[in-house]
């Protein structure tokens, strides 16, 4: 359809309108006569065109602005739907927090007898592999190398350097550490070890163990208090799996740490004994 056309076609149907407005009105202001009812014959398929444009661009106008308040309206709901979200997850996260915190009281309140410092967890050792981590405290604080580091659910490690203000702890997953531990079911006495290969499964093993204990997956390990570094009793992991030898010996046991390294945010560290 050519442009010239188009043109004609809008120039004639503003006319057509045109002239069916002013008999209308016409009709309506001067009354029933043989002209205006001519007229009315003549018009009313040109009327009901109009009244039909009209009633579609009421529709289509109507619908844009319907469709608007709802784009509006939904728009407002999502934003109310993500600030319910964060506010829901600031609830949860206070309410975890504040679990982990009672918990780390009541464990010291069960420290009879020992000194404590309870302290922040800050930072990770470089190549993220909870081998050593930083914590809040320091001298300030009482807190220097050789404490122990405890968390409700176990044995962390031990502090090997320590500021003012700070400290780092050798995890028990270094393969530099070795503390004394016992089998609670039996009673019997081994050593916990760091392994470089485990220790990317953040697990320890457990070595020179004697070859008649019936040692079993899921057997509790707990420290034995050798060494005077430990507390005797705290818990350290339970035993995965073990590893024997070609002869059937026992090489050593894979033990999970009752700690879990990759969700650590607050430790306490026994700094003495009260005097």
């Amino acid at each position: 359809m050519s442009a010239l056309f188009k043109k004609k076609a809008a120039v004639a149907a503003a006319v057509i309108t045109a002239a069916v407005l002013i008999i209308a009105a016409a009709a309506h202001f001067i009354g029933f006569n043989p002209v205006t009812s001519a007229a009315r014959l003549i018009i009313s398929p040109f009327r009901s065109g109009v009244s039909y444009i009209t009633n579609k661009a009421y529709s289509a106008v109507t619908f844009l602005w319907e469709s608007q308040a709802y784009r509006d309206e939904n728009e407002r709901l999502n934003t109310e739907i993500t600030e319910l979200r964060a506010a829901n997850r600031d609830v949860a996260q206070f309410r975890e927090e504040n679990e982990r915190l009672k918990e780390l009281l009541e464990l010291k309140n069960s420290m009879t007898g020992l000194a404590t410092a309870a302290a922040p967890v800050i930072g990770y050792s470089k190549s993220g592999a909870y081998d050593k981590i930083e914590i809040g405290k320091g001298k300030v604080n009482g807190v220097d190398v050789g404490n122990t580091v405890i968390t409700p659910d176990g044995v962390v490690g031990m502090v090997t350097e320590a500021g003012a203000n700070w400290a780092m702890v050798t995890t028990i997953l270094d393969s530099e550490n070795a503390l004394g531990v016992k089998i609670t079911r039996t009673g019997d006495i081994a050593v916990l070890e760091g392994d470089k290969e485990l220790l990317k499964e953040r697990k320890c093993k457990m070595t020179f163990i004697n070859p008649s204990v019936g040692i079993i997956a899921g057997d509790l390990i707990e420290t034995s208090g050798s060494g005077d570094i430990y507390p005797p009793g705290l818990n350290v992991g339970v035993v995965k799996d073990i590893q024997s030898d070609s002869m059937g010996q026992i090489s050593y046991a894979t033990i999970e740490p009752g700690v879990d390294f990759q969700h650590l945010h607050e430790v306490l560290v026994i700094t003495g004994v009260n005097q």
